[in-house]
């Protein structure tokens, strides 16, 4: 039974995330400007790591849940990793604080990096400049 409240409340954060994603997006069309990490909340809850089965002894990687994140919340985990960290991040150290898969991040900052929302580091990628800094 708490198995099931637990799966019910990380869904709905992930909504919730999801739904934070297009607000932060819709102001940032609004405006021409891209989200601020100030505009955060430091006591916003940080999507969890999926609960996995466990593992045989020989495998390397945990096992994956199959399900699917509500749509955007890879982004905003991805951005808000990057915000939080102020630095530039390859994608394996972002997987590393978002609980996502190296692969996910990496296609992720792919896309953002073409749409303009990051910016490729020396190492990594990492969030532009604001136009004060």
């Amino acid at each position: 039974m708490i198995d099931g409240i637990r799966r019910d409340i990380e869904h709905r954060l992930e909504q919730l995330l999801a739904e934070v994603a297009k607000l932060r997006g819709a102001l940032s069309a609004l405006d021409g400007s891209r989200p601020s990490p100030r505009s955060s909340t430091r006591n916003r809850a940080q999507p969890r790591k999926r609960a996995a089965r466990p593992a045989p002894a020989a495998r390397a990687t945990p096992a994956r849940s199959g399900t699917r994140a509500a749509g955007g919340a890879t982004r905003t985990a991805v951005l808000e990793g990057l915000a939080r960290s102020g630095e530039a991040m390859t994608a394996g150290e972002l997987a590393a604080v978002t609980g996502l898969g190296r692969g996910t991040v990496s296609t992720t900052l792919s896309k953002l990096a073409g749409a303009g929302v990051v910016v490729k580091a020396d190492r990594g990628y990492r969030l532009p400049a604001s136009p004060g800094q």
